[in-house]
């Protein structure tokens, strides 16, 4: 269990700092949304501050999960990052649901894995 958290956690922690340098640095051609995709990335653009929130966060839990400090922080920190990931998906472009999945269910193991420090949170 401890190789397979460890993996788990190195992947989604690239896997979010990939996603957030590669905006920073418009590394890469993004393809270009369409339908209902598109509606909602043009209201999150005009928003003008959700990107860089979100990439922000991503980057910094992403740093946390690869370097192995305060792993509970970034899993709290991606949790609602990755459970939207996956309603955006489910909802709007189901092609890319396996990475959704994914980033999702990765988050959910390293919450599971770490439990015992997360029991406080959660007690009544």
């Amino acid at each position: 269990m401890k190789i397979a958290t460890i993996i788990v956690r190195v992947l989604l922690g690239a896997l979010m700092l990939f996603a957030s340098i590669s905006y920073f640095f418009n590394l890469g051609e993004q393809p270009v949304p369409t339908g209902d995709m598109a509606t909602l990335m043009g209201g999150l653009m005009a928003s003008k501050y959700m990107f860089p929130l979100v990439k922000s966060i991503e980057l910094i839990a992403g740093l946390m999960l690869v370097s192995g400090k305060f792993i509970k922080l970034g899993t709290l920190l991606l949790l609602p990052i990755s459970v939207n990931i996956f309603l955006i998906h489910t909802v709007t472009q189901v092609s890319d649901l396996p990475v959704a999945i994914f980033v999702l269910a990765a988050n959910v193991f390293l919450i599971y894995a770490n439990w015992d420090g997360f029991k406080e949170i959660v007690k009544a």
